[in-house]
């Protein structure tokens, strides 16, 4: 196993911002998966997706990690304009990673199934997966106490620290669900039935959306499934990514 951790890819004002990197060893040249972390965006590490960048490098990936800068000190857009950068960088470093620049997929939880979902509908080829995995994400950040649950409103007045009457394009610009459009990556979508952090219909939405512009979308609503997923929850996620990233990337 090949395995780099905490190099740099970009400097923000004097922040470096690190990644982790791991792949088997093989001259093959591999897809990427990009695991991005939760946290509402104020809190975690790239280091709390360790042990699935593991479990899928030994399952035949090369996969990353990446640093994002997090709120409140850095709200909106500085995390999702950090791993749309890590994107472009990764297909910058192909030929040094020995991965394909045209399979790239990303996957995440909570507030990093919303950053994998903002990569999916990237306008710009550069910063856009090829394939996406949201879990639990956040899609709709409009309207932000119509449409979230009281126990989100303090994670997501850090992450965007702006007035919605104000300045509702601010809002619309973090909402995967605003900005898909046809050309948007494929999504595989999970979402638990009891989520009660995050709306299961926010994943319906996004799903619906996708469907209606013609964008490839596989749907996994889980039933007696909660924000943080069972064990046995977790474990049917993986292997659908693991599945997924075969069949897509074969």
């Amino acid at each position: 196993m090949i395995v780099h951790v905490d190099q740099v890819y970009r400097e923000v004002g004097g922040l470096p911002l690190r990644y982790d990197f791991f792949r088997p060893q093989t001259d093959e040249k591999l897809p990427l998966v990009v695991g991005i972390h939760g946290g509402g965006w104020i809190s975690g590490s790239k280091e709390d997706y360790r042990e699935i960048g593991l479990t899928l490098a030994h399952a035949g990936f090369a996969v990353a990690l990446p640093q994002y800068r997090l709120a409140p000190l850095h709200p909106c857009p500085a995390s999702i304009d950090d791993v749309r950068a890590f994107v472009r960088f990764a297909r910058e470093q192909a030929g040094a990673w020995g991965i394909d620049p045209e399979r790239v997929a990303a996957m995440g939880n909570s507030a990093g199934g919303h950053l994998v979902a903002m990569l999916g509908v990237a306008q710009s080829a550069d910063e856009r997966v090829n394939l996406a995995f949201p879990i639990c994400p956040i899609t709709d950040l409009t309207a932000p106490r119509e449409n979230h649950l009281p126990i989100a409103w303090s994670f997501v007045d850090q992450f965007l620290p702006y007035s919605f009457d104000e300045t509702p394009n601010v809002f619309v610009e973090a909402s995967p669900l605003k900005l898909a459009h046809s050309a948007s990556s494929p999504f595989v979508l999970f979402h638990g039935e009891a989520d009660d952090v995050v709306p299961v219909e926010q994943s319906d939405l996004l799903a619906a959306r996708l469907k209606e512009l013609g964008v490839p979308v596989e749907y996994r609503r889980m039933a007696d499934e909660g924000h943080g997923f069972s064990p046995e929850g977790w474990e049917f996620i993986e292997g659908r990514i693991v599945e997924k990233l075969r069949e897509a990337f074969a």
